[in-house]
């Protein structure tokens, strides 16, 4: 009969299967980018890739008023949130996840450690008035960012 740490070594490796085929398809993927036409469109390759590996789920909604974007950012802290407006029309929210999972059984510890860093760039219409946006804590673990808009 298989102990509890048996079955959770055993997720832990699937998990972890998981993960390596995951990244050494991306790198494969990569490989394949670089043999085909210059022509092609690295950073899309680069971004679809990468988007993969931890993508933020955001919520967009715009009206003739305003923009509202809804970051959900699990085992992100307010702190490693980061909200950059330099580019004009566009919005990239950077942050960098530090989680920690400790399973114990019988005498036995196993820790998890979950790290990861995301961008997001969105983009906004000529309109958006982004050195007045708003900035507040969501209550599902991320960010609402409010972006009022020029009236024509």
């Amino acid at each position: 009969m298989a102990s509890q740490r048996d079955n959770v070594i055993a997720k832990t490796g699937q998990e972890m299967g998981q993960l390596f085929n995951r990244f050494f398809g991306s790198i494969e993927a990569l490989r394949q980018a670089r043999t085909q036409p210059a022509t092609s469109d690295v950073n899309a390759t680069i971004a679809s890739i990468s988007s993969d590996l931890w993508a933020p789920q955001i919520e967009r909604h715009e009206d003739e008023h305003s923009i509202t974007l809804r970051a959900y950012l699990p085992n992100v802290a307010r702190s490693q949130i980061r909200i950059d407006t330099g580019t004009r029309g566009r919005l990239k929210i950077y942050g960098e996840s530090n989680s920690q999972t400790v399973y114990e059984s019988g005498g036995d510890r196993i820790t998890e450690r979950q790290l990861g860093q995301i961008e997001k760039d969105i983009p906004l219409p000529e309109s958006a008035m982004v050195e007045q946006m708003t900035v507040l804590d969501d209550e599902r673990n991320g960010v609402v960012i409010t972006i009022p808009k020029k009236i024509k």
